[in-house]
């Protein structure tokens, strides 16, 4: 194919292709002439679409996780025990639907440019928990604690169930949630 294919191929067909390269070879073992020739390109159509291999998986990322970003902050308003009943199931639910991308920042765990989205991704959803604690503190719903901690520990067992599906094949998706929920509700509840 010549550079003038460019357009031709859609760009979630180029995307598909490296997420599938990523995730099986890992993103430092893969070549830009691979992905390419996977999804019908020419190395230089892939290079005026994407200039280097960088700039494709943060592409990626932004694909695979556009929706996730909007349904999280979009939850209903609503009690903050169904507000994080939501956002657990939400997140084990996309998790596992996820999982060729998970994959890859698992093997490439020490990827520089992706440090900053690690980051981000943390911060965000810790915000989020956190948000949901206050609200259940304010309304009398969930005991006194110390919110940031709590919300660090409920992300982390939140990750801790998505790895033990993921790397381990263990668990059932909808009964991993409720059992997280409980949980996590069980704990915070002043009523339990």
């Amino acid at each position: 194919m010549n550079h003038r294919s460019v357009n031709k191929v859609p760009k979630s067909k180029v995307l598909r292709s490296a997420l599938d390269l990523f995730s099986s070879k890992g993103y430092s073992e893969t070549k830009m002439t691979e992905i390419a020739r996977d999804s019908g390109l020419s190395v230089g159509a892939l290079y005026l679409r994407f200039k280097n291999k960088e700039e494709l998986c943060l592409e990626l990322i932004r694909d695979q996780t556009k929706d996730f970003v909007e349904r999280i902050e979009n939850l209903p308003d609503a009690a903050p025990v169904e507000v994080m009943g939501n956002y657990i199931a939400l997140n084990l639910e996309y998790s596992f639907q996820k999982k060729q991308l998970l994959s890859l920042f698992f093997k490439e765990y020490n990827l520089p440019f992706l440090q900053p989205i690690r980051r981000k991704f943390f911060r965000t959803q810790h915000k989020i928990i956190n948000d949901i604690l206050v609200s259940g503190i304010k309304g009398g719903i969930f005991r006194s604690m110390d919110t940031k901690d709590t919300a660090s520990m409920i992300f982390a067992s939140i990750r801790g169930a998505v790895l033990l599906k993921i790397i381990f094949g263990i668990g059932d998706t909808k009964k991993m949630s409720a059992s997280l929920f409980k949980l996590i509700t069980d704990g915070i509840r002043k009523d339990v």
